[in-house]
């Protein structure tokens, strides 16, 4: 009896080849773009006491408003405002660690390539704040980082 022929079957319908491709493509850049959206690229700004005072803020990195304007910044509650960063050298680019804290590293490890942002303007998508093991938080900065904006450097 084939497939056609049996009643609680309906038969496969013919995919061609070509759309097969593209279906399989289209499931893959649908996975990569929500894998690329979970994992955030962040800067570090500088750190917050306990008190939530800036302790200090990285010279390299100035804050911006929205209109490109220079932030000046005392508190976490002036860390709202900030919707670009200027940096004058290169900062490292990591996973923005939020409210789980950072891990504390006893040993160092080898010097090896880490991706860095070219000094410059960049777009700030939010502010995180990673508790820190010796007190204060870790003022961290989500911004959007464009692949010609990246290099590789040694630290």
């Amino acid at each position: 009896m084939t497939p056609a022929q049996h009643p609680a079957r309906a038969p496969w319908p013919r995919i061609g080849a070509r759309a097969l491709r593209l279906c399989l493509m289209g499931s893959a850049m649908a996975a990569t773009g929500s894998l690329h959206a979970s994992d955030a690229t962040c800067i570090s700004a500088g750190r917050l006491d306990s008190d939530g005072r800036w302790a200090p803020q990285f010279q390299e990195v100035r804050l911006l408003d929205e209109a490109g304007r220079a932030l000046a910044t005392r508190s976490k509650a002036d860390l709202a405002r900030v919707r670009g960063v200027e940096i004058t050298q290169p900062a490292l680019l990591s996973g923005c660690a939020g409210e789980r804290g950072l891990p504390r590293e006893d040993k160092a490890g080898s010097k090896a390539p880490v991706p860095a942002a070219k000094p410059g303007r960049l777009v700030v998508d939010g502010v995180g704040y990673a508790k820190l093991q010796t007190g204060g938080e870790l003022v961290e900065l989500k911004v959007q980082v464009p692949p010609d904006q990246v290099l590789m450097i040694t630290r």
